[in-house]
């Protein structure tokens, strides 16, 4: 896996933090797309990552946005990660 840091990370709580440095991990020690898959599904269960970020999948890609802290329902503009596999 590539991962592509693109832009800041807004560092509001602990608990975002710690969920943005398991994402990266997660993300780094995924071999192909079905190990990563895996692994952000057995993360969504170990943390509640849903709330502090968004993320989708393309063909040959992972991207994540993080949520406002003021608004959970709305991401910041931009990516702050790209992983390509």
């Amino acid at each position: 896996m590539h991962v592509t840091i693109e832009n800041f990370f807004c560092p509001y709580c602990d608990e975002v933090t710690e969920i943005y440095f398991r994402i990266i991990n997660t993300i780094l020690f995924s071999g192909n797309e079905s190990e990563l898959r895996t692994g952000i599904e057995n993360l969504k269960q170990k943390v509640p990552l849903e709330e502090y970020f968004a993320y989708g999948y393309g063909a040959h890609h992972v991207w994540v946005c993080q949520r406002r802290p003021s608004d959970k329902n709305r991401i910041f503009g931009h990516r702050i990660m790209i992983a390509r596999f």
